[in-house]
Formats: structure tokens, C-alpha cells, sequence
């Protein structure tokens, strides 16, 4: 896995292929609203047989008009890109090309290095498709992709991001839906602030966004930051990712209502260089109206789902507002599964969630939280880091005589301080309650299911408004 020294590393309309052009069309007279980029030497032939192709991605965008679509030989390019038109469409040679799966050809390569990224999209309702944005090697690198807070509407999807300073600095106005989708994000660690490089990054605001079905890895800060600084961040939902050997998947401050749904977890654990801890879901501080859930977190070297009052880069503490974290499966983390340390009155809902073999507690609120509600969750086999005296289920918040100033009800689990947060487990309570006969049986009729809702189920890269809250 690469590293930066010791350092480790949105309805759209469907991408017509590349090898539709006509093979007498020519690259820069474009009656029919295509240009065609390659810059490698074919005798005036561009890839898709047009003649006099353009040689860089920047001169087809010049030359553009708003609503053409752009196409973009195989080859690296070696340019900052800045799209300031609206309304364009710029497909790389895998376009349409799932960029977390196999089967992805000669790859168009965009590499620079540009502060503000090497990619820049800069207008209204522009799609990037099929293309890998590419970080230079061993030295200090900016955003692979940059969008723009005043504008959006951008449609950023089957692209890999390699090894840049971030993947890509978002930002969206919100005035038109923008999407994220099919995108792979891979140690995008080349930044001054090892510690700091992100997938996703955003800090100048960024409103209606969905960000689905991308792979992250290898990012030695977040997969997906939203930064406690800049313009309050909303209505986004970040939907059936994959995060695999990040530090931490979300860290989120300073936003409102914002979804964090069905995503699959593993973070990293065990790295010399970055032990963290570091929680793989953060809910930090200015943040009102969070949905943690469904998400199934594999591991991490601090807490699976953590609340606090904290803010970020210095900012002070203030605590969140209306957090709900509901049907998650937390295992295997190293600290505690669930975890709850701010201090608003009331806000914080934890709700039939599971949290299983965890190093330290299953679920745990802090001695300053106050009017929790804890309801329906089991919490089982915790306290596997015997030196932290870990149990299921623990409120070091103290009422009169001595109760806990949160309301904990229908909830199980082993052990609990104080004692009777949790109710001992029956059989159907046990994770492998299955019997070995019965669970053969449930595996097979779940994976037929399985296979029909795959075939049936629609594009995750063609949604529309408004999101699913």
C-alpha cells in the first residue's frame, strides 16, 4: 500500500459509449456536440478513427459549447483541467465502467500538480465519467478533483482517485442534486498534513449531495471529512459505501441533516505509524440532525460510533444536536461499540443496535450526558481487552440515588454497571442462535433473494430528489 514517505496511502443520463462516434467524424469540428481528445500519435487519427483529435482535455473544453460531450481517448494527460462552462459532459475511456469492480480497460490518466486540484469543475451540471486523476509521486499534492461551492449539479462517477493531496474537495451550492457515485478513492495521502488526507474533503459547503457506492481505502485520516470550519454543510446522505483500511470511515462536524447509512466498514487497526485511536463513524461538534444507521462496522482502532462535543482544527466544543443511531452492527473495534460523551439534554438516541466482542464496552454513555435514550439494543461479548474492564452496557452519568440520568429500557447484554441496563440474553438474543441445520437453510433462501434484488435492483448511479430522510 502506497504511502507519502513512511506515510500510507447522483436522473443522469447513461454514458454512451466511447466507440459510437462514426468513424468518419473528425475531433475538432463537432456538428454533432462531440469532440474527441487523444493525445497519443496516430497519424491524425484519434482512437475512435476521428481525424485531428485534440491533443489536451483543456483545449476540447475551449473549444466546447454548453451541452457537448467531450471524449477522451486512452493516455496520460498532464494538464490541470478547468471546466468553466456549463452543462458538459466528459467521458474518459471508462465511462459507464464500475471503477470499485474488475473489468476496466486502458485507463484515461489526468495528472498534475495544482493547489486547487487537478481537475476543477467549475460551472453548473457538469458529469466526469471514467477516468483515474492521479496524484505526482513523493512530493506535496493537491485535490485530484475540485468542485465549486457557488455552483452544482456536478455528476462525478466511475473515476479512480490515486494518490493525490485529497481525492476530491467538494463543495455544492445545492441548487441542482450532485452525486458521487462508483467512484474509487485510494490513499489520496500525498498532503503536508499526513494525518489530514481524505477521500472526500469539504469545507467551503456542500448542499444536496448523495455520495453512494464508492470504495474507499488506504486514507490515513478520513474516508469522508466534513470540516468544522467554513459554510454549514446539509441534506446529504452518504449511502452504501465501502471503507476498507482507512483510519476512520466519517468524521463530521458542523452540518445538519445528514444521513449515514448502510455503509460496510473495516477500518485500519494495528498501523505503527498511525495507532490512532480513531473512531470509525465521528459525530463531533455544531452538528443538528444525524442518522447513524444500518452501517456495519468490521473494526477500528478506537470507537465504532462515537458522539462528543468535540470540534475540529481547534474549534471549541459545542455539542450536537438530534443524533440517532439506530440498527448498526458494531464489532470487533477496539475501544467501545457505541459510544456517547456529549452533553445535550435529550438528544442522543441509541436504538436496537448490536454491538458484539468489542475491546472495551459494549455501549457506554459518559458521566456528563443527561437524557439519553437507550432502547433495544444488544450488546454481548464485550470487555475482550480484558485490561480495560470493559462490559456490555455502562452510564457512568449519576442522578438521584445514584441512577443514571439516561433511560435505558428493553436492552440486553451480560454484564452492566450500574447493574440492570441490560437484561440477560435468551437463546434467540445469542448472535449464532441459528442452529447449524437451520442457519444452512436461512443462508440458502438469503442468498436466492439475494441474487434476484442484485438483478433487479436499479442503477445506484440514477437517483433522484429528494433524498430518502
Amino acid at each position: 500500500m502506497k504511502r507519502r514517505g513512511a506515510v500510507l496511502l447522483f436522473a443522469v443520463v447513461a454514458a454512451v459509449g466511447l466507440y459510437m462516434v462514426p468513424a468518419g467524424a473528425t475531433g475538432r469540428h463537432h456538428h454533432d456536440g462531440v469532440l474527441v481528445v487523444d493525445n497519443q500519435p496516430r497519424h491524425h487519427r484519434s482512437c475512435l478513427g476521428t481525424r485531428d483529435p485534440f491533443d489536451t482535455i483543456q483545449g476540447a473544453v475551449n473549444a466546447a459549447g454548453s451541452g457537448d460531450t467531450i471524449r477522451v481517448c486512452p493516455g496520460t494527460y498532464t494538464e490541470t483541467v478547468k471546466v468553466q462552462k456549463p452543462d458538459l459532459t466528459i467521458l474518459g475511456a471508462n465511462a459507464g465502467r464500475d471503477a470499485t469492480a474488475h473489468g476496466r480497460g486502458r485507463e484515461s490518466i489526468v495528472t498534475n500538480i495544482d493547489a486547487k486540484g487537478t481537475v476543477q469543475l467549475l460551472e453548473d451540471d457538469i458529469t466526469w465519467d471514467g477516468f483515474t486523476i492521479r496524484g505526482v509521486p513523493k512530493v506535496q499534492n493537491g485535490p485530484g478533483m475540485y468542485t465549486s461551492p457557488t455552483h452544482s449539479g456536478y455528476v462525478v462517477r466511475d473515476t479512480i482517485f490515486l494518490d493525490n493531496g485529497f481525492g476530491l474537495h467538494l463543495g455544492s451550492n445545492g441548487k441542482h442534486p450532485t452525486l458521487v457515485c462508483r467512484n474509487r478513492f485510494t490513499a489520496n495521502n500525498e498532503f503536508e498534513d499526513p494525518a489530514g488526507a481524505n477521500g472526500i474533503y469539504s469545507d467551503e459547503g456542500a448542499q444536496q449531495v448523495l455520495i453512494t457506492s464508492n470504495l474507499f481505502e488506504g486514507h490515513n485520516g478520513a474516508a469522508v471529512f466534513f470540516a468544522d470550519k467554513g459554510k454549514l454543510q446539509r441534506d446529504v446522505l452518504i449511502e452504501n459505501n465501502k471503507s476498507v483500511d482507512d483510519m476512520s470511515f466519517a468524521s463530521i462536524f458542523n452540518s445538519t441533516r445528514f444521513r449515514v447509512t448502510s455503509n460496510w466498514i473495516k477500518a485500519r487497526v494495528g498501523d505503527e505509524q498511525f495507532p490512532g485511536p480513531a473512531s470509525a463513524i465521528f459525530i463531533g461538534a455544531r452538528n443538528n440532525d444525524i442518522v447513524v444507521q444500518k452501517n456495519k462496522i468490521k473494526s477500528a482502532s478506537g470507537n465504532g460510533i462515537d458522539i462528543t462535543n468535540t470540534g475540529a482544527g481547534g474549534a471549541g466544543t459545542v455539542p450536537p444536536e438530534n443524533v440517532i443511531v439506530r440498527k448498526n452492527k458494531v464489532e470487533h473495534v477496539q475501544l467501545s461499540g457505541i459510544a456517547v460523551s456529549a452533553t445535550g439534554d435529550g438528544e442522543y438516541k441509541v436504538l436496537a443496535n448490536r454491538s458484539l466482542t468489542n475491546g472495551r464496552n459494549g455501549i457506554h454513555f459518559a458521566p456528563a450526558t443527561v437524557g439519553g435514550i437507550v432502547t433495544g439494543n444488544t450488546a454481548l461479548g464485550n470487555g475482550t481487552d480484558t485490561a480495560s474492564n470493559g462490559v456490555d452496557c455502562k452510564d457512568e452519568s449519576t442522578g438521584p440515588l445514584n441512577t443514571p440520568l439516561n433511560t435505558w429500557t428493553g436492552n440486553v447484554g451480560v454484564t452492566s454497571e450500574p447493574s440492570g441496563l441490560c437484561s440477560a440474553p435468551t437463546v434467540d438474543d445469542h448472535p449464532d442462535h441459528d442452529g447449524k441445520d437451520h442457519g444452512k437453510k436461512h443462508k440458502k433462501k438469503h442468498h436466492k433473494k439475494t441474487k434476484k434484488h442484485k438483478q433487479d435492483r436499479p442503477d445506484p448511479c440514477r437517483c433522484t430528489l429528494p433524498w430518502r430522510f
